[in-house]
């Protein structure tokens, strides 16, 4: 299954970019463009997948450049695009600050800088960096996804044969957490609509009064309080993807509303009498059974025929257990590496307990245990009952517990030493800047984990022990969500 090509797109006419472009492409897993012209930019842009644009302000000939990439930003939304800026312009930094772009680059273009820039959008996009880990890597990540077990690897070609459809609308099922939202995500990215908008809405999540006037949108006058017209999601989604997530939970008259657009390809505001045509493809998904609500009634049945034209069933993470370690290195990557923070390491009985366990929650679940575990445990071994109380019971055949599938995760893993505190030096300076307020943030929860686990829990004499007011140490404790967790710290 090939992976979608990622394409660099070096618009400068200066000649250090241009020669420096040869260089990326044999360093990058990327293929690298240069347009000298703005017909030669735009031909790239409608015909190649751009995933990274350099261009320098100068580049559109134009008076005002930023105003240029501002549009292009608006109509190329998936494409980072790296602005090229004159140097000691204050003025000019403050505009590009605006357009909250992701990085910009400074002239003289400086292959150390461009280098990093490079490999902070790589990593944003969860793509390999350099070519030596491309074909390991493109087996692990697809869009995001991690999976490199046969159901996952069947699961990315599906995925690649229905975004070539272009048309059909989609019907994504699985479980709570097994990333519905992310399939549809690579659906529209591996599409010819990628560069049109992706629109996500939890059906679920709008109350009914709200969810008709999200979708399709309403005139002046509509109804009280509509002082002027507002644009819907669906047309907002024109030409490019609308993704309606927990679509069983939509009222039958939104139900009707929905299938008009499936059928006709148009639809009408609240209050308007004119329909509105429009070019939006639909994927849906839900974890309900539909089938039992088509008939309870609480369903249409054509409407969930017109979504289930390509039905796509995501295996829960305990189909897929082979993809667990996989998954925790990335996780380990996002809570660890990036925030400069050690690793922490499992035992082999930790290790198998995670196997084991029936992972009601899937991927998210196992997620926010990374997230835990990096806060309470960096640089240290986690234990089996160090993990939470539902892991204690999980029933793990002897011939599971070894050491060699611990390896697979630690093998990155460096513990700290003494009072297993992170020090300057394992920060992650080497992409140019670490988090700050992450790190205060990170620092402050041991702090407070750890006084409430010298006090056993007491926490006003844990107040005390920080010079913190009682009620000042409850909301912290409040906010960050940790009540309890000192009880596993060691």
């Amino acid at each position: 299954m090939p992976a979608t090509p990622t394409t660099i797109l070096i618009a400068d006419n200066a000649d250090e970019i241009s020669s420096y472009a040869e260089k990326l492409e044999g360093e990058f897993c990327c293929t690298v463009d240069h347009a000298c012209t703005e017909q030669e930019l735009r031909s790239s842009l409608a015909e190649k997948t751009v995933k990274i644009l350099v261009i320098d302000l100068d580049f559109s000939g134009k008076n005002d450049g930023i105003a240029y990439i501002a549009s292009l930003k608006s109509a190329y939304p998936d494409t980072f695009i790296l602005p090229i800026i004159p140097a000691n312009q204050p003025a000019v930094i403050k505009r590009i600050l605006s357009l909250d772009l992701y990085y910009f680059l400074h002239k003289p273009v400086d292959p150390i800088e461009i280098k990093v820039a490079l490999k902070r959008v790589y990593e944003s996009l969860a793509l390999p960096f350099g070519r030596e880990s491309a074909d390991q890597e493109t087996k692990r990540h697809f869009h995001g996804i991690i999976g490199s077990t046969p159901v996952m690897k069947q699961l990315f070609d599906i995925i690649t044969r229905i975004a070539d459809d272009d048309v059909s609308t989609v019907l994504i099922r699985g479980e709570s957490g097994t990333g519905k939202e992310m399939v549809a995500k690579a659906i529209h990215a591996e599409s010819r609509r990628r560069n049109r908008n992706f629109v996500p809405v939890n059906c679920a999540a709008i109350p009914d009064d709200l969810l008709e006037s999200e979708l399709f949108g309403y005139t002046k006058g509509a109804f009280t309080g509509a002082l002027t017209s507002k644009q819907g999601r669906i047309q907002f989604a024109d030409q490019g993807t609308l993704f309606l997530d927990e679509i069983g939970d939509m009222k039958a008259s939104l139900q009707a509303k929905l299938l008009r657009v499936l059928q006709e390809k148009e639809f009408e505001p609240v209050g308007a009498v004119k329909s509105i045509p429009v070019n939006t493809r639909i994927l849906a998904a839900t974890h309900c059974d539909l089938e039992k609500l088509v008939s309870e009634g609480r369903f249409r049945e054509d409407l969930y025929y017109r979504l289930s034209v390509i039905p796509l069933r995501l295996p829960p993470l305990k189909e897929r257990t082979a993809d667990i370690l996989p998954l925790v290195d990335t996780f380990l990557e996002k809570y660890a590496d990036r925030r400069g923070r050690e690793r922490f390491i499992f035992s082999p009985q930790a290790v198998a307990a995670l196997h084991h366990y029936s992972w009601r929650g899937n991927v998210r679940e196992l997620e926010n245990l990374i997230q835990h575990m990096s806060i309470l445990f960096s640089g240290k071994e986690v234990q089996l009952l160090d993990l939470p109380d539902k892991f204690h019971n999980v029933v793990i055949p002897e011939e599971d517990v070894v050491s060699a599938p611990a390896e697979e995760i630690n093998n990155r893993a460096t513990p700290l030493s003494g009072d297993h505190n992170t020090t300057l030096t394992h920060l992650a300076w080497e992409d140019g800047q670490v988090d700050f307020n992450e790190l205060i943030n990170d620092f402050e929860t041991r702090l407070i984990v750890h006084a409430l686990k010298l006090t056993e829990g007491n926490k006003k004499e844990a107040a005390r022990l920080l010079k913190l007011k009682r009620t000042t140490l409850l909301e912290k404790i409040k906010k960050k969500d940790i009540e309890g967790l000192w009880d596993k710290e060691e």
